[in-house]
């Protein structure tokens, strides 16, 4: 299985990685529930303070940015979302970026503009399910290369899901 690190733009097929342990870093907010889809708002601010070419310039595993979504609430039915990039474990964090320490893992990259209902049915019939009893995450992946030259340009999701998935048993 490929390291994470390999991830290559423009690939059209479900793709499996191993993910060691790693540093996401970025910019965070609370999104959801009765507080509204609060993203386009980051990741608008994080790229007109130029704290996401801040981000870009740091060492990564995978050269693309992301949107990393965890610590779902059910009762508020929100959840952090962190504008962030990959960075290796024990990364220092810059002064004003929030991180989490993420254990190691397999992931599922669907294809850009999958939904993410797709792309776990498509590992299910790979044989792998959603890990997030463990891993409680997933990742909208935006890729540096795609983001340049879109595959698509009428997309509803430009991106690819990135999931914490297992075997199963």
């Amino acid at each position: 299985m490929r390291n994470i690190s390999e991830v290559k733009p423009f690939v059209s097929e479900l793709e499996f990685f191993y993910v060691p342990a790693v540093r996401v870093i970025g910019k965070e907010v609370r999104n959801g529930g009765v507080l509204g889809n609060t993203a386009p708002d980051l990741w608008n601010e994080t790229y007109a303070s130029g704290e996401f070419d801040r981000l870009l310039k740091m060492p990564r595993l995978v050269q693309g940015g992301f949107g990393w979504t965890c610590e779902y609430d059910e009762k508020t039915q929100t959840f952090s979302y962190i504008v962030c990039i990959m960075a290796p474990a024990g990364s220092p964090v810059p002064e004003g970026f929030t991180y989490r320490d993420i254990r190691e893992t397999i992931c599922v990259k669907g294809l850009f503009d999958e939904s993410i209902e797709d792309t776990i049915e498509r590992a299910k019939k790979l044989g792998y399910v959603t890990n997030w009893e463990q891993h409680g995450w997933n990742a909208e992946l935006y890729i540096d290369e795609e983001e340049k030259n879109l595959p698509k340009t009428d997309c509803t999701t430009p991106w690819h899901w990135l999931l914490p998935v297992k075997k199963i048993s």
